[in-house]
């Protein structure tokens, strides 16, 4: 699986490389905004596992990205971002968890031709979490949140349908949710990855 994957990156290097020369700049401001799925997994501490249980357990709910940034040439950009995590209403016996965060930060991009490019993005900035009880909870039950500044790698591509607008599609890799929140849950580690699909525009 690595030798594939080495092969599959120095294929798409090789690429850009050639298609460096020719690949259009897109300098100037942007706007984008998608939509996609936020994906929770968490593992349950082994003495509180019922026999028969799994320790790790999952759940999604949707998730919605917008945000602004500037290019300085074909391989460099800044980025502004608000992520957000629409999860469903929290029911009798299920608790909410709710994501939101506000981020700064770069992006390398390398251009595939005209019309596709990837890039990898470093963003940091502040990530709110709150976690709100079963509606059927009781005893000293309330809403959980945590603030905490953090850093949220991503990975994504660009694909121009013309020269200023594009559909954009990205992940961001698995984030641990803050600690306060992971107590109150009961669960012994949670984390998030989210995928977004939508488009951007270029002033």
């Amino acid at each position: 699986m690595y030798i594939k994957r080495s092969l599959i990156a120095l294929s798409l290097a090789l690429v850009a490389t050639t298609a460096h020369a020719s690949s259009p700049d897109r300098e100037g401001a942007y706007v984008y905004g998608g939509l996609g799925k936020t994906h929770v997994k968490s593992k349950t501490p082994a003495a509180d596992v019922i026999p028969g249980e799994k320790r790790k357990q999952s759940d999604s709910g949707t998730s919605y990205a917008s945000g602004a940034g500037y290019r300085f040439g074909p391989f460099l950009a800044a980025e502004a971002s608000f992520e957000n995590t629409l999860k469903n209403s929290r029911s009798k016996d299920v608790s909410r968890l709710t994501n939101r965060s506000l981020n700064v930060g770069g992006l390398a991009l390398l251009p595939i031709g005209d019309r596709v490019e990837v890039f990898g993005k470093a963003a940091v900035g502040s990530r709110q979490q709150s976690l709100a009880p079963p509606k059927n909870a009781v005893g000293d039950t309330k809403r959980i949140r945590q603030s905490k500044f953090g850093v949220t790698p991503s990975v994504g591509a660009n694909v121009y349908l013309t020269e200023a607008l594009a559909v954009r599609a990205e992940y961001s890799i698995p984030q641990s949710v803050n600690k306060k929140v992971t107590q109150a849950s009961g669960d012994e580690k949670m984390r998030l990855n989210t995928w977004n699909v939508g488009m951007s525009y270029r002033f």
